[in-house]
């Protein structure tokens, strides 16, 4: 039970049709994994930017703590001091 050439040559012909069709999906694939990879690394150099910016801001708010306290201690010192002498 073989298969004359007919039938071999049109099997052939299946399996190179599909041979291109993988081909060309392969690429396909390719050019999607490397716009992902793109993308991805765009992301973390925004990322890393944003964390920047972040850690900028966090610094400023413990100034402005800082000097927020300081302000809160001498006020509270100075009401301390005039309401016993008073």
């Amino acid at each position: 039970m073989g298969m004359n050439k007919k039938q071999v040559d049109d099997y052939r012909l299946v399996v190179q049709s599909r041979l291109e069709e993988l081909t060309v999906l392969n690429a396909k694939h390719n050019q999607d994994i490397i716009y992902v990879k793109e993308s991805i690394d765009d992301i973390k150099a925004l990322l890393k930017e944003q964390n920047g910016r972040v850690r900028d801001l966090e610094g400023s708010m413990s100034g402005v703590k800082a000097i927020g306290a300081m302000i809160a201690v001498v006020f509270s010192s100075l009401f301390g001091y005039l309401f016993t002498k008073g």
